[in-house]
């Protein structure tokens, strides 16, 4: 590959970290993720961002103890560096920045020897990393995910808030996913994962391979098979659910479209607000329980999406633009 491959992958790949990303950028990305050892970058880039995560904020520290810092740490991790150090500059600071870029958080649980990480990716983002052991995982809006720093050594266990959907390294190490008060348990496959806290629900839909569904106590609930979603309630006296479903409408969104099917207004508005950043209002269960079929994609701006299914819809939408808050969207009933 030559140099000046070298350098547009690592500035897409960092622009893609810090959500500065632009529709054309993430595109020129997609294409170059294509080859190999492209990928093999970007994989390098989102591990030495983690792995930076577990060095400690630097704080009351000079610029010159700062840098020098960095450079034993990267030292000590032996890790085979692409370009120069100040090509990482914009990586590396938000190691030291912890949540002013990409907002992510880490935080020390009880057991200060271990530690653990907490990824979160704010309301109207998105984000896609790739964990030690391989396995892939794209993050959707207002999503929380935490993981022990020796992930992978002993046990694969994530704990998620939120919406993500994962592409599972097969391992001879299960990997679990805590949802609520349930566990996912898988070898290696293709699965989305809903279970935002604000919900009274979590939701697991099975794309390829196969999972166990656990309670907290490690009992077998259910074994699906491809293309079976299963809807766990949080309220225990109600039923579990398990339907055959088109597996597109829980995975497109990690490619930017949101695909809806015969759903409540309400629901879709649900998931736009998320994404959007926005609030959305209605003025009458009528219009609340008005059902939609469509798409919606993220690279093209709410107001432009909302009167596209307007047109669709016998609905008014009305938008508020708001400073120092959110951006209101009013829809009625015509």
């Amino acid at each position: 590959m030559n140099k000046t491959k070298q350098d547009k992958i690592w500035e897409l790949s960092a622009a893609r970290l810090h959500y500065e990303a632009s529709s054309a950028d993430e595109q020129d990305l997609k294409k170059l993720l294509k080859h190999p050892e492209n990928r093999k970058i970007y994989d390098d880039v989102t591990k030495l961002h983690l792995e930076l995560l577990e060095t400690e904020p630097l704080t009351h520290s000079s610029a010159t103890r700062s840098w020098l810092r960095i450079i034993r740490y990267l030292n000590n991790k032996k890790i085979s560096l692409y370009l120069n150090v100040i090509k990482y500059a914009a990586i590396i600071i938000l190691a030291i920045s912890i949540g002013t870029l990409l907002q992510i958080d880490w935080k020390p649980f009880q057991k200060r020897s271990i530690g653990y990480t907490k990824i979160f990716v704010p309301l109207g983002q998105m984000s896609e990393l790739t964990l030690s052991d391989g396995t892939h995982v794209w993050l959707n809006s207002g999503t929380t995910l935490r993981y022990a720093n020796n992930f992978g050594e002993n046990d694969r266990k994530v704990k998620l808030d939120g919406e993500a959907f994962f592409e599972v390294k097969k391992d001879e190490i299960p990997f679990k996913v805590q949802i609520k008060n349930n566990e996912v348990e898988v070898l290696g496959t293709k699965f989305a994962a809903i279970a935002y806290p604000n919900e009274g629900f979590s939701q697991v839909t099975l794309v390829e391979g196969s999972i166990q569904l656990n309670d907290v106590k490690g009992r077998t609930l259910k074994q699906l098979n491809p293309r079976q979603q299963i809807t766990l309630p949080d309220d225990p006296t109600k039923k579990i659910k398990t339907a055959e479903v088109n597996t597109t409408f829980y995975e497109s969104w990690i490619n930017g479209v949101i695909k809806f099917d015969n759903e409540k207004l309400v629901d879709v508005a649900r998931r736009m607000e998320r994404w959007y950043n926005v609030e959305i209002r209605f003025t009458s269960d009528e219009a609340r329980n008005v059902r939609f079929t469509g798409t919606v994609l993220k690279n093209k701006p709410i107001d432009q999406s909302m009167k596209a299914i307007c047109v669709l819809l016998p609905l008014e939408a009305e938008f508020k633009s708001n400073l120092d808050t959110k951006d209101v969207i009013t829809i009625s009933k015509k």
